[in-house]
């Protein structure tokens, strides 16, 4: 038989050193102690020096850890408290005394709770599942576990989430779950390269080889082994790698002089650092028993060599186990001890391991009966409690009538509540019809400011013509006859469109003012070149030219759509007047459902900034006659009418309107 040392899983402190490892970052520690001063930085002294012992030498741990909390609590500083009482109980559980370790667990988790700090509430949470493990409670350890686990995923925390996972991944090792158990391997592998955690990774690592050893997949469970080996050297873990080389033996198997070549090397490294520790006891056992299978298959020679072997590893095992008071383990090796001694012919040897086997079976059988008794004395007690709850129905019915009054209460206070949540719901359907109406009032004053907006800029044109020609018939200076008569119908003709325009105008801006929206119809394409045309008659040195199939008809608001070509209009005829030859042709023809109207000059071609503010609605407004391609925006906007632009500098420019 062989004595199966599992792989143990993991507690957990924070602040772990990167730099120095092992015993040369421990003595570094120890050295700075003597300067350091009685405040914070030297309790997080003793607590990393604390935290290097729990791996090297619990018992000594106890010692600085101690000074720690001495010092934290003289200086009321709750952190350090927090930290050393975790590693305390870790050191405690380490001891075998899972119920005083968790003591520590969840006096650590009070105050890391106290001061919400999920990172070490993870560590507590974890910790306090492991020593739930220990005592086979798995129901228990699983419930802490995966709660330390949601904290870590939900605060992103890799690393954490990593060290939880691996106590997972034992926990269903230990229910031979393998499925499961590879699940969580690979996740919490992948956390662990994620959070930069290469203990983690050698832990999930280990774990996952412990399951391929069951499930006889060899290969794959020294590759993994091997690979967990390999971190836990480099990062000077003694007591992890004595762990993984005590599993490993187990592949040597039936090659039993492999196996103890593997095991002698771990008894070395264990009597160095716990030499009573369960995993020192497991391993002596494990010494003797392969040194016994050994003899079984070897000659004379070497069997006489092999049992006195055997005998003296399973002593030591047997000795370690009283003084552990570990009775299954002593009943194991003794029936060990039994066998040897029978092969060996001292039978009288052999019979009295075999009655000591015997007797710690009978003890522990008897300690069952001592539980079914106990359990019988907890039933008696149950029903005493039962009558004691009987005698207090009457005080419970007292504190029923309260309730009820209490309940009462309650209930007004809830009607009160939901008055005031009327009355508050019924204020704010009021504010929300103020703001509607008040965003109506801004909307009436910004369309009031663009029919002005409109106004003055379609008169402004007229009547500048009109003063420049009374200006010109008040100096008609060396003027023909045929001149003057000429100016004077040029006057009369502008005046007469002036009149006619700004009649018009007012008529739609009086149906405007109310409702500032576009009133569509048919208009024929033909009305609005005569408009034009009637409009610029007096328009110097331009020759305005129209092109129009006839019978072309676009659905829009007439006054919107003339105010725009009105606009381009008058800015090609602004934008000509220096240039010699002067032309401005419309035209109009229909693409599909559309009717494109297209206005081209030969002049000087617009400006990248004037065609922004066609196409943005965040350019500025200039206050100097910069209204014009603002107006064509909006009003195009209103009627949906598109308006695309082709200019080239001294080759003209072309607007497109498509309606």
């Amino acid at each position: 038989m062989r004595f199966i040392l599992f792989a143990g899983t993991f507690f957990f402190c924070l602040s772990l050193q990167a730099q120095k490892k092992g015993q040369e970052l421990l003595d570094s520690l120890v050295a700075e102690l003597p300067a350091a001063k009685e405040d914070t930085n030297k309790v997080k002294l003793l607590n990393r020096i604390t935290q290097q012992y729990i791996s090297i030498n619990p018992k000594e741990g106890f010692r600085y850890a101690n000074m720690g909390l001495q010092l934290a609590e003289k200086i009321s500083w709750k952190r350090g408290i927090a930290n050393i009482n975790n590693n305390l109980g870790l050191m405690t559980g380490d001891t075998g005394n899972n119920t005083g370790s968790r003591g520590y667990f969840e006096k650590s988790f009070s105050i890391n709770k106290e001061l919400d700090s999920k990172p070490h509430m993870i560590t507590n949470l974890n910790n306090i599942g492991r020593s739930y493990q220990r005592e086979g409670e798995y129901s228990e350890a699983s419930t802490y576990y995966f709660k330390a686990l949601g904290i870590a995923d939900d605060a992103g925390n890799k690393e954490q989430a990593a060290l939880v996972g691996t106590n997972i991944i034992a926990l269903y090792l230990v229910q031979q779950d393998y499925k499961q158990v590879e699940k969580y391997a690979a996740l919490t592998i992948k956390n662990g390269e994620e959070g930069n955690a290469p203990v983690h990774v050698a832990k999930a690592t280990e774990l996952l080889g412990v399951a391929k050893i069951k499930t006889g997949d060899t290969a794959a469970a020294r590759k993994n082994l091997e690979k967990a080996l390999g971190i836990y050297e480099m990062l000077g873990n003694k007591l992890a790698v004595v762990q993984v080389l005590s599993n490993m033996a187990t592949l040597e198997e039936p090659d039993y002089k492999k196996a103890i070549a593997v095991l002698l090397k771990v008894q070395g490294m264990v009597d160095e650092i716990a030499p009573a520790s369960l995993i020192s006891i497991t391993n002596l056992g494990n010494l003797g028993t392969y040194y016994y299978n050994l003899g079984t298959e070897s000659s004379l020679a070497g069997k006489k060599e092999a049992f006195m072997k055997a005998s003296a590893y399973l002593q030591r095992a047997l000795s370690l186990s009283n003084e552990a008071g570990n009775a299954q383990y002593a009943a194991n090796f003794s029936a060990v001890l039994s066998q040897l001694e029978e092969e060996r012919g001292n039978y009288k040897e052999a019979l009295a391991y075999q009655r000591s086997a015997g007797a710690i079976n009978d003890s522990l059988f008897s300690q069952e009966n001592k539980n079914k008794i106990a359990a019988l004395e907890s039933e008696k007690a149950i029903s005493i409690k039962d009558k004691e709850i009987e005698l207090n129905q009457l005080t419970l019915a007292a504190e029923r009538r309260q309730r009820y009054a209490l309940i009462a209460v309650a209930g007004l206070l809830a009607v009160l509540g939901g008055l005031l949540y009327y009355q508050n719901r019924t204020r704010k359907r009021t504010n929300t019809t103020l703001l509607q109406l008040n965003g109506e009032l801004d909307e009436a004053n910004k369309v009031k400011a663009r029919f002005f907006a409109i106004l003055s800029h379609d008169l402004r044109g007229p009547v500048s013509r009109l003063v420049h020609f009374l200006h010109l018939r008040k100096e008609e200076v060396g003027w023909t006859a045929e001149q003057a008569a000429g100016h004077e119908q040029k006057i009369t003709e502008s005046a007469e469109s002036l009149l006619e325009n700004m009649e018009a105008m007012l008529t739609w801006s009086k149906g405007q003012m109310e409702n500032f929206k576009p009133n569509l119809r048919e208009v024929m394409v033909a009305e609005l070149f005569s408009y034009l045309k009637s409009f610029f008659i007096s328009a110097e040195n331009v020759q305005l030219l129209f092109n129009d199939p006839g019978g072309l008809k676009v659905t829009t608001d007439e006054n919107y759509l003339k105010t725009i070509m009105h606009n381009l209009t008058a800015n090609a005829v602004k934008a000509l007047r220096n240039t010699p030859d002067a032309k401005i042709v419309w035209s109009t023809r229909q693409e599909g459902d559309k009717i494109l109207l297209s206005i081209t000059d030969n002049g000087p071609g617009v400006s990248e900034e004037q065609v922004q503010v066609l196409q943005n609605e965040a350019a500025p407004l200039s206050s100097k006659g910069g209204l014009g391609f603002h107006l064509v925006r909006d009003l195009a906007k209103a009627i949906q009418c598109k308006i695309s632009v082709q200019s080239k500098p001294l080759a003209g420019t072309t607007f497109d309107l498509s309606v």
